[in-house]
């Protein structure tokens, strides 16, 4: 779990990204994972959601 939190933070670095494209770059196994694997990083405050754009970006 930490290292897909590493994966996720890592490819945010680069540029905001959309739920899809932040699956297939952190390698997670599917989608369900990967959207609740971001609401507990969006609670902790490590990642927002830019409702506006549909983009997860670094908090």
């Amino acid at each position: 779990m930490l290292k897909d939190r590493e994966n996720i933070l890592n490819a945010l670095r680069e540029k905001p990204l959309k739920a899809y494209q932040l699956m297939r770059r952190a390698n997670l196994p599917n989608e369900e994972a990967c959207q609740s694997l971001l609401l507990k990083m969006r609670d902790e405050g490590l990642v927002k959601f830019d409702i506006h754009k549909g983009l997860w970006l670094i908090g």
